[in-house]
């Protein structure tokens, strides 16, 4: 699927969003794989959270008119709610959307796999795929949960015991956001309440690829099993803010 970028007044095919705060030094790794995608008809709209840094300058210098930057005027503290509504009600055009976090990065075809799944299958309004996992540090791959590839895998009672899917790795169509609401700034898992919200009325789609590239700092993951297991067990699943 491999298109030529289409000028400003026409609306493209996907919409990226992407949130950020004071992230200038690694940005452009993010914006960079999506301007090497293999699938063109895209939008990629990042939106600062009142950022103090030179974000604005780093877009700016790709000088390419299908990525838009807009710095909201003042900090929300809600883990991305606010910059993913603010692009999504006023400036994503798209008829779908996908997300990608200011520090990870696309695979070359995530667009093109991404987007030729929505289109070869209509009655789909949720898709989602995998993400491999590297070390913020290093950039060298981590091992993730051993059953990852299980829990894939969709069903709506498996994904009320747990969250497998990355923000990075989804695509859904814009209208379906007027069915079901936008990001609720309420949810500390915000991803997580969304994807439940939407499961209440579609089954979600599983892509068996893997489709971004997510960077972390996290221990092992026996240790991040035990550790999060004990912190669920103690308050459960909706972890308060503070």
């Amino acid at each position: 699927m491999n298109q030529e970028p289409r000028t400003p007044q026409y609306s493209p095919i996907v919409s990226i969003i992407m949130g950020t705060y004071n992230r200038a030094g690694v940005i452009g790794r993010a914006i960079q794989s999506v301007l090497d995608q293999d699938f063109q008809d895209w939008e990629l709209v990042v939106v600062g959270c009142c950022t103090p840094d030179n974000t604005g300058e780093v877009v700016g210098g790709f000088g390419d008119p299908r990525i838009r930057f807009h710095n909201m005027d003042h900090f929300v503290n809600d883990t991305g709610s606010s910059t993913k509504n603010y692009g999504l009600q006023h400036m994503a055009r798209g008829k779908y959307i996908c997300y990608l976090d200011d520090d990870d990065r696309y695979t070359p075809d995530h667009l093109s796999v991404m987007v030729g799944y929505m289109e070869a299958h209509p009655e789909a309004v949720f898709a989602y795929g995998r993400s491999c996992y590297r070390d913020k540090t290093t950039g060298r791959r981590i091992l993730g949960n051993p059953f990852q590839r299980w829990m894939h895998g969709y069903s709506r009672e498996k994904l009320l015991r747990y969250n497998f899917l990355n923000v990075n790795c989804v695509i859904h169509r814009k209208s379906l956001l007027g069915e079901v609401g936008y990001w609720n700034s309420e949810r500390f898992f915000n991803d997580y309440d969304l994807w439940l919200r939407i499961s209440e009325k579609h089954d979600l789609h599983y892509i068996n690829r893997v489709l971004a590239e997510t960077f972390v700092d996290e221990p092992p993951f026996l240790a991040r099993l035990f550790s999060k297991g004990w912190r669920i067990l103690r308050h459960g699943r909706r972890t308060p803010r503070k």
